[in-house]
């Protein structure tokens, strides 16, 4: 007693710390907005940040374009009111109001320099002009300097000959420059602009994307509500019409939920299959127990009575539950080899058989998605049946049936050359609870195990007479 107590102590501990373990809250993982809207607030500022740093590039290269083009028209409009007398004086007949180069301190600037003469645009009044004007310039040719933090000014010159009106023919530089902060200001009104655009673009397009995403998490969402309406028995499927790519999914589901009702329905079967056959045992012990107390010289008899009742009904109870076990589906069940597993049958039953000639016509490489131990209960019985009942030659036959979204389907047919059976009497003799002595010489229990293993794969049984006369027995399970 102390030791059953302190069992149980321990059970009660062992019960509680399972309890204390599956009632630790589990840490929630993100939400799925959530992840959708990082990933979309990350994938548009990768995206739209390297689109502005390209179109920034691509401006600053079109601006420092422009500015050389724009140089290139001031030395020519300096060249256009050049004036050089026979001195080599330079002077300058001037352009329109409107230029640059005759707005003092405008940041665009030009000058003329010879070995003699040095001429300023009137642009460079109270500027200091760093540009020097000893550098000289070959003739035809051209310089270009962008500016930098230390030179400050673009500057393009042109090397030029001049001739003079006593025929003598000059050097000459005609240059052009631009402040550096003219560009700079023009660069940075340009990305204030760029970046704003941006990133009303980069919120605009997150926003598109979550309702563009709402569509298919009201699809999610609505897949999750009739799981709980199944969960909570107000629906024994899942029937809403899904798109295409949830459909694996959903019809999974479906599979999955036909399989616990398949098998629920298979355990309650072989309950009743059980309760039904312990009656007998239980009234034998009831009966031996009555006449155990009007009899008391009979004790020893009905004692191994008893034990033989008891016996029996713990057979009876292996029986029904290995049964159940073997024959309760299962929806994820790998593809199996077939033809090994019939060879190995066949070996078996040929010791058994010896005079019997066993003939297997299937593939090498079938296979088929179907428990081991179903397959092996399923050929040993039709095997062993068309063995014992046939004459001298036994046909087994398999191949492969349709293919479906999940499984292969499989055809096995077992034909033999004996007496036969009457066609007609084929449902009953393989009806539920049909027994040995209910049957034709004892086929009826494993006929009846069969059909409720084929059952338990949504498939069907049906038999015909053989081409030698015999019985041909037909399985196909169906690729649900």
């Amino acid at each position: 007693m102390a030791a059953d107590r302190g069992a149980e102590r321990q059970r009660s501990s062992l019960g509680e710390g399972l309890v204390r373990k599956q009632a630790a809250p589990r840490a929630s993982a993100p939400s799925l907005v959530l992840r959708l809207t990082v990933s979309a607030v990350v994938v548009v500022v990768l995206a739209l940040g390297l689109i502005g740093l390209v179109v920034d590039r691509a401006y600053r290269a079109s601006e420092n374009l422009a500015l050389f083009e724009r140089l290139e028209s001031a030395v020519f409009v300096v060249l256009a009111g050049l004036e050089v007398d026979s001195s080599g004086t330079v002077g300058w007949s001037g352009a329109p109001a409107d230029s640059l180069l005759m707005q003092p301190e405008s940041g665009f600037y030009a000058g003329v320099y010879t070995a003699s003469d040095t001429w300023l645009s009137p642009s460079t009044l109270g500027v200091d002009i760093p540009i020097k004007t000893t550098a000289t310039v070959a003739r035809g040719s051209e310089q270009r300097r962008v500016a930098t933090d230390v030179r400050p000014w673009s500057v393009y010159r042109v090397g030029l000959g001049w001739e003079l009106s006593n025929g003598t023919i000059i050097d000459l530089v005609v240059w052009a420059a631009e402040d550096r902060r003219r560009i700079l200001q023009s660069v940075t009104a340009f990305r204030s602009d760029l970046w704003v655009w941006l990133l009303i673009a980069a919120v605009l397009l997150v926003l598109a994307q979550l309702i563009f995403l709402a569509q298919p998490l009201s699809i999610l969402r609505r897949v999750a509500s009739e799981v709980r309406d199944v969960e909570s028995g107000r629906k024994a499927r899942l029937t809403g019409g899904y798109p295409r790519e949830l459909a694996p999914l959903t019809e999974n589901l479906n599979a999955l939920l036909a399989t616990e009702r398949a098998n629920a329905e298979q355990y309650q079967q072989a309950l009743g299959d059980l309760a039904h056959s312990l009656k007998t045992p239980l009234a034998v012990l009831n009966a031996q127990i009555d006449a155990s107390r009007s009899e008391q010289r009979r004790c020893s008899l009905s004692a191994h009575e008893i034990q033989d009742a008891v016996t029996q009904m713990e057979s009876r109870i292996r029986s029904e539950l290995d049964r159940a076990s073997r024959s309760g589906r299962r929806t994820m069940i790998a593809p199996l080899q077939i033809a090994p597993l019939a060879e190995r049958v066949i070996r078996s039953l040929q010791k058994l058989y010896p005079s019997v000639s066993f003939d297997v016509r299937a593939d090498a490489s079938l296979r088929a998605n179907i428990d081991e131990r179903d397959l092996l209960e399923v050929l040993g019985n039709l095997l062993e049946n068309s063995a014992k009942h046939g004459a001298a030659r036994v046909s087994l036959e398999m191949q492969s049936g349709p293919s479906g979204p999940r499984r292969t389907g499989l055809v096995i047919s077992v034909s033999d050359d004996g007496p036969g059976i009457d066609l007609g009497r084929f449902e009953s003799l393989i009806r539920r609870g049909a027994r040995g002595d209910e049957g034709t010489e004892g086929q009826g229990l494993g006929l009846a195990i069969v059909r409720r293993i084929v059952q338990s794969y949504h498939g069907v049984i049906h038999a015909q007479q053989s081409g030698s006369g015999g019985l041909r027995i037909e399985i196909a399970l169906k690729p649900d």
